[in-house]
């Protein structure tokens, strides 16, 4: 697990550099991006040189400091303004993680650098097409030869591979050997054999393009790959933890702006010669959506906190809740400011039609809302209540 280790001025500071990105830049453009359906490049490339990028990484790789707090707050943050953009940042730190955790000091040299500036975009290759939430059960595989290792199979659903420079590759190294055979990789765009389809049409995100990436007996070498063999699994699972929260804070910055959307019109608009919140019907809803807000920030909140802890088995399924609570509520959330504002929710001059669109992907991405579940029930099944601490919830 990621530690906190950047004292709280630091992070003010850091959230400031965000703030006036967010007002300045990403705010003005948050629709001509969605429009223009294609990956905000410069944009990309002005944030990372804020320097945010390096919060993945401890400073003996030549980073800040590895923060917790820090990016969970900033995808939060970046979503209130533009879903898309936001993922794209978030999936930076899902392959800093890996590469920092597992790599050798020549894969660090190579890449981290890069990454850091934004001078190459890194993609995280897990998902396949008939074997998604269940990582064990991946058909690529990674035959060693020699020195090298050979790779073939399919990866799906790959956020940023259409413009992505290296990517972090899981396959099976030992293909009987069920999660226990998965290895992780380092893999440059340019290696023979290493081929992206088409940008995927998705509903949403727009200007976070995915596709699929497919190996067909790509050779890399001994040295790119990122632990012992059979390690992917557990890099793939701390990376995943991690990446739900961060998923639940984004979905968390989408329901706020909703939310925000539903009180300033519901305040505004006039009808019948008073404004509509003071209308049951619409107060009601509000009302709901107020309440839900605060309900959502305060299991993210506890999420958080169980990430920090690192302590058994909470920030697995901590993660687990705070993804799927958040993400249906953000999803719910925008629905229904769509309803406030009646008409209008469902033009492009109010942000509530592309928050609809776009919340629906979080509810998917990093493992459907059904796999956290059954996480959850599976926890639950095998040791009751326990993971909720009862006796502490209250003072």
């Amino acid at each position: 697990m990621a530690h906190s280790s950047i004292d709280p001025d630091t992070r003010r500071a850091i959230m400031d550099s965000v703030d006036r990105f967010c007002r300045d830049r990403l705010a003005p453009a948050a629709q001509a991006i969605d429009d223009a359906a294609v990956f905000p490049m410069e944009l990309y490339k002005e944030f990372a040189a804020l320097g945010i990028f390096s919060l993945w990484v401890p400073e003996e790789d030549g980073g800040s400091g590895v923060d917790l707090i820090g990016p969970l707050k900033i995808s939060e943050r970046l979503a209130r303004h533009n879903i898309a953009f936001a993922i794209s940042v978030s999936n930076c730190g899902d392959c800093i993680g890996p590469l920092v955790a597992a790599g050798g000091r020549h894969v660090k040299e190579q890449y981290l650098d890069r990454i850091v500036d934004g001078e190459i975009v890194p993609a995280f290759c897990l998902s396949e097409p008939a074997g998604g939430s269940d990582v064990a059960a991946m058909t690529t595989t990674a035959r060693r030869d020699g020195s090298n290792y050979v790779l073939n199979g399919r990866k799906m659903w790959i956020t940023s591979a259409p413009v992505a420079g290296v990517f972090i590759v899981f396959a099976k190294t030992d293909p009987n050997a069920g999660h226990k055979g998965i290895t992780a990789f380092v893999v440059p765009r340019e290696t023979p054999g290493l081929s992206v389809g088409p940008t995927e049409r998705l509903l949403g995100l727009h200007s976070s393009p995915t596709a699929e990436v497919s190996f067909d007996n790509v050779v890399v070498p001994e040295e790119a790959r990122l632990g012992d063999e059979g390690s992917g699994f557990r890099l793939a699972m701390i990376t995943m933890d991690e990446a739900r929260v961060n998923i639940a804070c984004c979905a968390l910055g989408a329901a706020a702006a909703a939310v925000e959307e539903a009180v300033r019109y519901s305040r505004e608009r006039k009808q019948f010669g008073k404004p509509i919140i003071e209308h049951q019907g619409l107060g009601f809803i509000v009302a709901d959506l107020v309440t839900g807000l605060a309900n959502v920030r305060a299991l993210v909140s506890n999420a958080v906190q169980a990430l920090e802890s690192g302590r058994d088995r909470r920030p697995g399924i901590y993660a687990a809740m705070a993804k799927q609570v958040a993400t249906d509520f953000a999803m719910d959330a925008a629905v229904k400011a769509a309803q406030v504002l009646g008409g209008y929710g469902l033009t492009r001059s109010y942000v509530t039609s592309r928050l609809i669109r776009d919340c629906k992907a979080l509810q998917i991405f990093e493992g459907t809302n059904e796999i956290q579940k059954w996480i959850i029930s599976r926890e639950v099944a095998k040791n009751g209540l326990d993971i909720l601490e009862m006796d502490d919830l209250l003072p």
